[in-house]
This record gives C-alpha cells, sequence and structure tokens, in this order.
C-alpha cells in the first residue's frame, strides 16, 4: 500500500484530498484503497506502480518524489468517494439508517447534490489519472513504455487520446484513450485493415498522407461507436456526453439515455462508413464521382424519362 508510512494514513489522505479528516480511523479505509489501487493498476501496469511504492517506502530515491504523489492522488480520491458513497447510510443490527445531527445543525443532502458531490470527485479522479498519464508519456518512462497499454498503441494507427481527439472529441483525455484500447484493436484487426487490403502496414509509418487520416476518422468513429453500445456511459469523458447533449437540444446537466446514445453510436457508425469510401477511394486514386440516382428531365418536354 502506499499510504499510512508511519502510520499517518489519515493525514495523507487529508492531503490529497483536501476532505477527509485526518483524525479518521485509517483502518476503515483501507480496503477501499486497496480497492483503488487495483483499479489504477489496471490503467498504468502493475511494475509502474511497484516503482511507485517502493519510492514511497524506501523514501531515498531521487526524483520519484513526483510520480509517487501522481500515483497517490487517484487512489486516494477513488477511495474516499468510496467511502464517502458506504458511509451515507450506517448499517446495523436493526436495518439501515440515516445519522441526524443532535443539535439540528447538519441536514441530510438531496439525492441530486450527493450525484453532483459523486460526479465532482469522480471527474476530479480521471483528471488525477489524466495527469499521471501525461506525466509517464513525456518523462518517457522505461516501465511504462514496456506496459501493456503502451505496447498495444504501438501497432495501432492512432497511439494516444491526443491524436484520437483529432478524429473524435474526447477531449484528450489519455484514461478514456487506454480504455478504448481494446476496441481500437479489435475495429482496426476486423474492419479497417481488411477494408483497406494489402499495404495496411505502410499506413503506420506514414505521417501526414490523406489516405492515413481517412482511416484514421474511420477507425475513430466506429471505435467510439462500438464504446458507447458496450461500455457504461460513465467511464465516457463528462464532457463528450455532455456535447453529445447540447448537440442534440437537451440541457448540459441531463444525462445521455440508452436511446440517446443508441442513436449517437448509429449515427457515428455510418460516419464511419462514409470514411471507409473515401480511404478506398484515396488509395486507389480515384475521384469518386457521385452517379446521379434520377434522369435529368426539362419541364419544357411533354416526356419525362424514368
Amino acid at each position: 500500500m502506499i499510504f499510512n508510512l508511519d502510520n499517518q494514513g489519515a493525514a495523507e489522505l487529508r492531503r490529497m484530498t483536501g476532505n477527509y479528516y485526518a483524525g479518521n480511523d485509517f483502518s476503515a479505509i483501507e480496503m477501499d484503497i486497496e480497492d483503488a489501487t487495483d483499479e489504477l493498476i489496471q490503467v498504468i501496469g502493475r511494475t509502474v506502480y511497484d516503482k511507485a511504492e517502493k519510492a514511497y517506502r524506501s523514501g531515498s530515491e531521487k526524483g520519484m518524489n513526483k510520480l509517487v504523489e501522481l500515483v497517490q492522488r487517484p487512489i486516494a480520491l477513488l477511495a474516499t468517494l468510496h467511502y464517502f458513497q458506504r458511509n451515507d447510510v450506517s448499517h446495523e443490527d436493526s436495518g439501515r439508517k440515516v445519522k441526524l445531527s443532535s443539535d439540528g445543525t447538519d441536514k441530510i443532502p438531496w439525492e441530486w447534490q450527493l450525484d453532483r458531490d459523486d460526479s465532482v470527485h469522480l471527474q476530479a479522479y480521471y483528471s488525477a489519472v489524466e495527469r499521471l498519464i501525461r506525466w509517464l508519456n513525456e518523462s518517457k518512462d522505461k516501465d511504462w513504455q514496456n506496459s501493456d497499454a503502451y505496447r498495444h498503441a504501438a501497432g495501432l494507427l492512432i497511439r494516444s487520446g491526443r491524436e484520437f481527439d483529432t478524429y473524435f472529441p474526447i477531449s484528450q483525455s489519455e484514461r478514456m484513450y487506454i480504455l478504448l484500447l481494446p476496441f481500437l484493436r479489435e475495429v482496426q484487426i476486423a474492419s479497417v485493415a481488411p477494408s483497406f487490403g494489402e499495404g495496411f502496414a505502410s499506413l503506420l509509418e506514414s505521417d501526414t498522407s490523406d489516405v492515413k487520416y481517412a482511416a484514421s476518422k474511420a477507425l475513430a468513429l466506429l471505435t467510439m461507436s462500438v464504446a458507447l453500445r458496450r461500455m457504461p456511459l460513465q467511464l465516457i469523458p463528462y464532457s463528450v456526453v455532455q456535447g453529445f447533449n447540447a448537440a442534440n437540444g437537451m440541457a448540459d446537466s441531463q444525462p445521455a439515455s440508452l436511446a440517446d446514445t443508441q442513436r449517437m453510436a448509429a449515427i457515428l457508425e455510418a460516419d464511419a462508413s462514409e470514411w471507409m469510401e473515401r480511404m478506398k477511394q484515396l488509395r486507389d486514386g480515384t475521384s469518386g464521382e457521385d452517379i446521379s440516382l434520377l434522369p435529368s428531365n426539362s419541364k419544357t418536354n411533354k416526356y419525362f424519362r424514368v
């Protein structure tokens, strides 16, 4: 565990989150920390985490303080969120109860207030993960570059959240990009590469060609279409959902429904098909001129052609 050195776990959580009481019993949140740690390891890999924990425990490795703090913060944010959610209602032998202050100064928050507070904490967690991944990318950390996520991205047309954002807006989210990696790989292998045909590997080395842009655009759109159908909506950055809501005339605070996401997925799939066709035209060097579906008839003629 990357907390509670010298039995100062509660104080460390307070410093990392700003809203956890330093006087709380640390043992009550330990399992939440373990769960949050496992979730972060799924993103950054076990080796990177172990290096951060080793530096934290030894306190002697130079240049590792930044990594330790960047790993601690998302774990602290997610662990305290889960801890707070569990303690909104107490669980006793006689059933679940809500605690009220005896002096009447505290009030039970409304459900929408709890939901908004959860959302704020969750977005802070996502932002902390983003900072960690950006730091790992910029520092060219060797353990990060050997992680599964980093190596899997190397064989794809789109290799980062910032690059993905060029083709579909995800707020340049590196966390979101890592979550999309399985779908990116699936769509590239099952759809984009077979549609392109022989020579697809050459696109991986191309930087600015129009055909690579079309292929990448199709890949991003179809990947998002698949992700919207399969991923829990709360894992998608709020700004993506917010932008979709606003574009469809809904209030920013109104969450997208299942029907909304299905409609969005269908639209993205159709757009991806169009970009797949453009990719083929650019590959073959054809103009892709449209053929008129209706004959040209003159209103001065007393007949028409069908």
